[in-house]
């Protein structure tokens, strides 16, 4: 399921609504940056898994092949301990070309990263990862904003549907892969939005 929300989760924190909307299960998608070009979208959703788990389901090909729709090619460039140069090949439709590309991403301490161009076939490529460690619990809430826009022309209504229709499936397959579902049948649930292949365990 997915929830559409106009406030900001990282400004107030998340609403009672909120929480237990992400108690439940589902995605929060929020539309963000209505002032600039390009698609724009904020996804949030609960973690059962701790955030080094989290880390390692974001930094590895193997599970970027699954969860991101229609990578092509995948390149760790350069490597530090917490700052990472990437290579990346999309195709997500017939229509539109492969978009070959490279990015930057840090990230500042456990619980916060980001990510920006550094060449390629998009004007911009920018965003963030949170990581909100719950109090009292194991559980984690996951924010990842992005800003896209290619060198192309596109709509930018059909960018911002476009992300609508991808991130929310993006981050419960990530939470599939991470074993952080919360039971069986959620877990399974999210796996099947998985755009890539699941690996064997």
């Amino acid at each position: 399921m997915v929830a559409l929300f106009s406030l900001s989760v990282l400004a107030a924190g998340p609403t009672d609504q909120e929480l237990q909307l992400l108690t439940d299960g589902e995605i929060l998608l929020q539309t963000i940056h209505e002032d600039k070009t390009g698609g724009a979208a904020r996804v949030t959703a609960l973690f059962h898994a701790d955030t080094d788990t989290i880390w390692e389901i974001l930094g590895y090909c193997k599970y970027k092949f699954v969860y991101l729709r229609g990578l092509k090619q995948c390149d760790l460039l350069g490597s530090g301990r917490f700052r990472n140069t990437w290579h990346h090949q999309l195709r997500n439709s017939w229509y539109a070309p492969t978009l070959d590309f490279g990015f930057e991403a840090s990230r500042t301490d456990c619980c916060f990263g980001e990510f920006s161009l550094t060449g390629g076939e998009l004007k911009v490529l920018e965003g963030h990862w949170q990581l909100v460690i719950q109090p009292n619990s194991e559980d984690v809430i996951v924010i990842h904003e992005i800003r896209v826009k290619p060198r192309f022309p596109v709509p930018r209504w059909l960018l911002r549907r476009s992300l609508g229709k991808y991130l929310p499936d993006m981050l419960a397959c990530m939470r599939g892969l991470a074993k952080a579902s919360g039971d069986g049948l959620r877990l399974e649930a999210d796996l099947a939005r998985c755009p890539g292949e699941t690996p064997a365990d």
